[in-house]
């Protein structure tokens, strides 16, 4: 946050500090790699990087 320089000696800004707002979107139960007839199955909560790291390895060698 960026304020005005201030013509006073002391200003004071008001703000609201509050816990982090829950994440709208809500987790799956599970999520679901097909690749062919293998089916691999996460818990909904699987990270980005943890997916990244298992899709490569279904596609065999590069």
């Amino acid at each position: 946050m960026v304020l005005p320089a201030s013509e006073d000696e002391v200003e004071f800004a008001a703000m609201v500090v509050a816990p982090p707002a829950a994440d709208k979107t809500a987790a799956a139960e599970s999520v679901g790699i097909i690749m062919g007839a293998v089916t691999i199955r996460l818990e909904g909560g699987a990270s980005a990087e943890r997916i990244a790291t298992i899709v490569p390895a279904l596609t065999g060698p590069a």
